[in-house]
């Protein structure tokens, strides 16, 4: 299957490449992106924000895992349960509601704050009912209504499954909620068609390896993916860490499960599009991944890795995202204690003869990245050994939070092309060495932005291995063209940017609420507030719109009236 290459530094020549075999790996989203921009506008000194579209405490949905299906089966027949994240849904439903297409949905299964397994997201779960005809999800909680970015499609003929360890798969072919089957191959596999939901019942299912093939018409198709999820309010671990699960496969989405001693997802293959690994978490000793991908139209959402290490050394990555296109990261948490990267963003050439390997069009946005034992929280690297003009390009990464990292919160380096690169509204706080690291070849990495970050490099202890390696700085640059910085906030002063230099750097008092309890923002009154330049990202970490001031403030967090 896999052995999948890293990026490791020399000290001699300070910037090298160490890799190791072959690799393979990735996942993606399909519909409206919770993570588009909503108002946003000119922001900083002298700029006039447009007004934002939401106010700082209307609900705000991220992503959902079940974008079509049936409107009757499953619990009490009123359909398919849609797992709905985000932020501001509020504790309790009370008056709430959710409405899809204008018609509020038949059935509330779970409602509340901070209860999806990553505890900075909401979760909702629903069913349509009969009544629903299909469209924009939307949710309204005290009279203020979300954004409207996603949909649900009604598939007549769609099914719910069934899959319990107490079931059986001997000459099953309903999956029914009286008759489940025993595994979640069978029922994905040899029972479930396009469209089909497989609600998985807990507490355990001790299954092995589970390998979803297109090669065997095992896919869902695009607008009618198959979706295995737990079922609402169970928890539901997966403990044969031994035996992976593998979708070589179309539009399968995983929802909701809990990979247990080091058990793994490998996401799709080079030719695989459209699946979706939702609100799962990984603990245990990972091999080279947790989550690992290649393949087109793929979403990583919601999922926690919190890991005791790593068989590979420092091979081993939380989410590690190879060849593909249209891509997103989103409202991820790597944590814990292992040897390689949080989000590990790399190809390479795999075989001789091989192909152009390229990574493209890839959004990371909202996800914390934290305990590296020996590397940072986020690479994106390529390397091209064949000569086959493999190439990165065009990847945003906003409003995600990089902290105690051994090196770096995050690296870019490569011996092959590296372009338009935007890093725009993170947090990089107290990383062992640097915030950013950028270190490229002969100017391969070429036009890279970073606007709106606050960096803070307070001396720490949290480097630990291989120190030395780097100097201690706010950011570096190496060997790169076309560096644009520019209104990046800096603590403590004065920047130190080696290789690069910010054109309005902002400096001052700058305390936070409370990182020890993962609250990074920005305390009232910080030399960051409002002073933010242009950037297109209309809302925050938490989704509270950007601006809520004369500008956006630098850093992951935008603070508003609702702040204390």
């Amino acid at each position: 299957m896999r052995g999948p290459r890293r990026w490791s530094p020399n000290p001699k020549l300070l910037l090298v490449f160490l890799w190791a075999s072959l690799s393979l790996g990735l996942c993606s989203c399909s519909g409206g992106s919770g993570s588009g921009d909503s108002g946003g506008g000119t922001a900083g000194p002298g700029g006039t924000p447009a007004e934002p579209t939401l106010s700082p405490d209307t609900p705000m949905i991220f992503f959902a895992d079940v974008e079509a299906g049936a409107t009757t089966g499953g619990p009490s027949n009123q359909g398919a349960p849609i797992s709905i994240f985000g932020k501001g849904f509020g504790a309790t439903r009370g008056s709430s509601k959710v409405t899809i297409g204008g018609v509020e949905v038949a059935a509330y299964l779970v409602w509340g704050q901070g209860n999806a397994h990553n505890p900075m997201l909401d979760m909702v779960v629903v069913q349509p009912g009969l009544h629903v005809t299909g469209g924009v999800i939307e949710i309204t909680v005290e009279g203020k209504k979300s954004n409207e970015d996603f949909t649900f499609t009604v598939l007549p003929g769609a099914r719910v499954l069934y899959v319990a360890s107490s079931g059986s798969d001997s000459s099953n072919l309903s999956c029914a909620e009286a008759s489940p089957c025993k595994t979640i191959s069978h029922a994905a596999i040899t029972v479930a068609n396009p469209g089909d939901v497989v609600l998985v019942r807990g507490p355990s299912l001790d299954e092995g390896e589970v390998w979803i093939r297109e090669v065997n018409g095992d896919s869902g198709i695009s607008g009618a993916p198959k979706v295995i999820k737990t079922y609402p309010g169970e928890a539901v671990t997966l403990p044969n860490g031994s035996r992976p699960v593998i979708l070589e496969a179309n539009y399968i989405t995983v929802s909701g499960f809990q990979f247990q001693n080091g058990k793994s997802v490998n996401g799709g293959g080079v030719t695989n599009k459209g699946n979706k690994i939702i609100d799962c978490t990984f603990s245990g000793e990972i091999g080279y991944d947790a989550i690992g991908t290649h393949g087109d139209d793929h979403l990583l959402a919601g999922n926690v890795c919190d890991l005791d290490g790593a068989t590979t050394g420092t091979q081993g990555h939380c989410y590690y995202i190879s060849h593909g296109k249209n891509l997103q990261l989103l409202w991820n948490v790597a944590k814990g204690s292992w040897p390689g990267y949080g989000i590990h963003i790399y190809d390479q050439r795999r075989a001789i003869p091989d192909f152009k390997r390229e990574i493209h069009d890839v959004v990371v946005e909202g996800n914390v990245l934290r305990g590296s034992d020996e590397r940072s929280g986020m690479i994106i690297a390529i390397d091209d050994e064949g000569g086959y003009g493999n190439n990165i390009d065009n990847i945003t990464v906003r409003n995600n939070v990089f902290t105690g990292n051994n090196h770096h919160g995050f690296l870019i380096a490569g011996t092959a092309k590296i372009t338009n690169i935007k890093i725009y509204s993170n947090t990089f706080y107290q990383n062992g060495r640097q915030g950013l690291h950028i270190s490229g070849t002969a100017n391969n990495i070429q036009g890279v932005e970073i606007k709106n970050n606050l960096f803070d490099i307070t001396t720490n202890s949290w480097c630990t291995s291989n120190c030395g390696w780097f100097s201690q700085s706010h950011f570096e640059v190496i060997s790169a063209t076309g560096i644009v910085a520019d209104r990046n906030g800096y603590l403590p002063g004065p920047p130190a940017t080696p290789g690069a230099t910010d054109a309005n750097p902002v400096m001052g008092t700058i305390l936070f609420e409370n990182p020890a309890l993962d609250d990074w923002r920005v305390k009232a009154g910080g030399a960051t507030i409002d002073q933010g330049g242009l950037v297109p990202v209309g809302h925050d970490f938490r989704g509270v719109p950007r601006p809520q001031g004369s500008g956006h403030d630098i850093g992951a967090f935008e603070r508003g009236p609702m702040d204390p």
